[in-house]
């Protein structure tokens, strides 16, 4: 899935663990947080569809963060029939993509140096006085 797209995910349940068909909730803006939810970890939860007793439509979630921010980040997809209580440990897993490039070679190596010239001129403070 690519960070910044709308893309459609398939949730998949076995027979032994169905899924159900909910209710269809009140009407009003007060019972709209109701409904199937699909939550995709930090990158927040999006409305769901109940396709069948072993099928969930969930569509990824708009996030705040740029595509250049996030470089790959698997998260897992929980999933809450109430729109309230997600399930626990699914072990449904997407991975996120975006144009980030992560940390790079030369961030770490420039670190590294400013990290030891800093502890160089501590020692030389310290022992210099």
């Amino acid at each position: 899935m690519h960070v910044g797209k709308l893309s459609e995910v398939y949730v998949k349940s076995t027979e032994d663990a169905p899924f159900w068909q909910p209710a269809p909730p009140a009407t009003g803006e007060a019972y709209e947080q109701y409904g199937i939810k699909c939550k995709f970890g930090r990158f927040g939860s999006s409305s769901a569809t109940y396709i069948n007793r072993t099928t969930i439509l969930c569509l990824t979630p708009n996030t705040r963060e740029a595509p250049s921010d996030v470089s790959t980040e698997t998260v897992e997809i929980n999933v809450a029939m109430n729109g309230v209580d997600y399930n626990e440990d699914s072990g449904v897993t997407v991975v996120f993509t975006g144009t980030g490039q992560g940390m790079s070679i030369w961030v770490i190596l420039m670190g590294t140096i400013i990290f030891a010239l800093l502890i160089i001129a501590i020692v030389v403070f310290l022992f210099g006085l």
